[in-house]
């Protein structure tokens, strides 16, 4: 599963006025112009998790700094709250709060909570593969991106990134088998761009 958001994620989303008339077209072009221009971000993400056996949720707070950096906070479920991971340029940083406990791990490959955010969508080219559709969703309307993931597999065959027409603000970002079915659906929540980050945030050390 790659939807590193984990993404996350992106300079599209800043309240731009008047966007309430922009075309569809238009709407694309700013996003992939300021995809490209973001450089950091911080947000909350409401996630559910659904499985065989049923759904979690979770809800992560999320910071990222270009290139590859990353702090992932949780918030819950109860059990994991207060789990911490630093990822930076391959080497990551796990601290587990309820055995007071981290760990350092070289050659880190992302998984679960850890590549769910917006980061994913600055690598995104809106060519002929990216397919986009106009959906109401809680009588809002959202342009759609949605493409296949890179190497994925039937629980993680396609996702997408859902914009709020009126705003662009980034809102959701869903993951589908290949049935069509939702497996992860993330709420976007406090979306911020080029924060000033703390450089401890993102430091690793032994």
């Amino acid at each position: 599963m790659k939807a590193k958001i984990l993404m996350l994620f992106i300079g599209l989303f800043i309240f731009l006025t008047g966007c309430g008339n922009l075309t569809n077209e238009e709407i694309i072009e700013k996003t992939e112009k300021q995809l490209k221009e973001m450089k950091s971000y911080q947000c909350t993400l409401e996630i559910k998790v659904t499985g065989n056996k049923g759904s979690q949720e979770y809800e992560i707070k999320q910071f990222f700094q270009s290139p590859d950096s990353y702090r992932l906070e949780t918030l819950s479920p109860k059990q994991l709250e207060g789990k911490t991971t630093i990822f930076q340029q391959g080497k990551a940083k796990i601290y587990h709060p309820h055995i007071d406990q981290s760990i350092i791990i070289e050659n880190f490959e992302p998984k679960g909570e850890e590549v769910m955010f917006l980061g994913d969508f600055l690598k995104w080219d809106f060519d002929k593969e990216t397919k986009i559709e106009e959906k109401v969703q809680g009588e809002q309307e959202y342009l759609v991106l949605t493409r296949e993931i890179a190497k994925g597999s039937y629980y993680h065959h396609k996702q997408s990134l859902w914009i709020h027409k009126k705003d662009i603000l980034p809102r959701y970002i869903k993951i589908y088998d290949q049935e069509g079915n939702p497996r992860i659906e993330i709420t976007i929540k406090d979306f911020k761009i080029a924060p000033e980050f703390d450089k401890m945030l993102f430091e690793i050390e032994k």
